[in-house]
């Protein structure tokens, strides 16, 4: 038998959510407190007992036939549970008589089982539906009583109630996570109410006499709509100010991206701020920017020189020449015009590397208030998945007109 402690989370949580609801469903059926089952490797092995038995056919299995079954779980125990399912009839002899050694098991234990799964699975909304449709089909049997129509209203009534009270209390106190696991699948049930609603309208034209019980009903519903609703805002709320949109069930925003229109998607991300997409180049390509930025000339320097006082100084030449050279290459992106796009220079360059050399290029004329060119940059984004740059923003290079020369 697997240990809980070697379970996975997702698993270990399901076994817990079934013994929890093993041990409501026979709290009504203890004969003392604290006389329950407490532990979900119990709940397994009576599911592999009785997995055991359908498997075996009407022949039956004795009890060291069970065991042998199951190597890997221990002997002690399966035999022990073997014998808390024998007390409670759940398992019996295939033939009541003396030294009997097969037994069986009977239906309605395994049958309890995977209500229970799916009761921890879906939160009991499956059988409160069909619990909906057979009331409203009484109440249209012309063969029901007024007394029976009394006691469906009133086990409605209460089991909204019971539904209702621990949402709102955990919506009003609870924390987020226990919101989250035990309330959710109580959300979005608009069409129980709806079918609560119509069984209670049906009620109410049939029998008038019955209008206490079904204004106790009304007002269950309305406690379990409110309930439902304040655990719903607080769950939105909680994940729009930390962007857990985990928060939601998953099948809620499959259905949400399979039928919304491109606006509505667009809405439910409005005013969230995405960071840019990563442009296509390679860790080679970044290592090599790096190390061109960090190059610096090996070279041996030359000891100083008398200077002429004609001849300008190394300062003066240096920078000119720099200026000459991007003068020169402002002209060259030009190309004779007077103003182009950053994104027309950008695709002109080609793949990433060139691109980047075209805006360092750009940059450092932009930053040269003496040279006669300008660069701007605006709001607007450009997107191209496909492309080598996926996004780049507006800017416009152009050549700087008389009046915005520096003073």
């Amino acid at each position: 038998m697997t240990e809980i402690a070697e379970l996975p989370f997702e698993e270990h949580a399901a076994d817990s959510a079934v013994l929890a609801l093993y041990r409501q469903v026979f709290a009504v059926l203890a004969r003392d407190a604290n006389q329950m089952v407490d532990d979900p490797a119990l709940v397994r092995v009576d599911e592999l007992i009785l997995n055991a038995f359908a498997s075996a056919g009407p022949a039956g299995l004795t009890v060291e036939q069970v065991i042998a079954a199951f190597g890997d779980t221990s002997p002690v125990a399966v035999r022990r549970r073997f014998e808390v399912l024998r007390s409670y009839r759940a398992i019996t002899k295939v033939n009541e008589r003396p030294n009997e050694m097969f037994y069986q098991a009977a239906f309605a234990p395994y049958v309890m089982l995977l209500f229970l799964r799916r009761l921890a699975q879906t939160g009991g909304l499956g059988e409160l539906h069909q619990m909906l449709s057979i009331a409203r089909l009484s109440i249209e049997d012309a063969d029901t009583t007024l007394e029976q129509a009394q006691a469906q209203l009133q086990d409605l009534a209460n089991v909204f109630r019971l539904l209702a009270n621990p949402i709102m209390q955990m919506a009003k106190s609870g924390t987020v996570e226990s919101l989250r696991s035990s309330a959710q699948p109580m959300l979005g049930n608009s069409e129980l109410i709806d079918k609560a609603t119509v069984f209670h309208n049906l009620a109410t034209e049939k029998w008038p006499q019955l209008l206490p019980e079904c204004t106790q009903l009304r007002m269950a519903l309305a406690a379990y709509r409110d309930a439902v609703n304040a655990a719903a805002r607080r769950l939105i709320d909680r994940a729009g100010r930390t962007r857990a949109l985990g928060l939601l069930p998953a099948e809620k925003w499959r259905s949400f991206a399979r039928d919304a229109t491109g606006d509505e998607l667009a809405a439910a991300l409005d005013g969230l701020l995405f960071d840019a997409p990563n442009p296509h180049f390679t860790v080679d390509d970044l290592l090599d920017a790096v190390e061109e930025g960090l190059r610096t000339d090996t070279g041996r320097t030359p000891p100083p020189r008398p200077r002429i006082d004609d001849e300008p100084g190394p300062e003066q030449v240096g920078a000119d020449m720099e200026a000459e050279l991007l003068a020169t290459r402002a002209e060259e992106l030009l190309a004779g015009r007077d103003e182009v796009t950053v994104a027309e220079l950008l695709d002109t360059a080609g793949d990433w590397a060139a691109s980047r050399r075209v805006l360092s290029d750009l940059t450092a004329i932009g930053l040269r208030p003496e040279l006669p060119y300008l660069l701007t940059w605006g709001d607007g984004l450009r997107i191209n998945v496909v492309g080598d740059l996926t996004w780049i923003t507006d800017g416009w290079f152009r050549r700087r007109t008389p009046a915005e020369a520096p003073a």
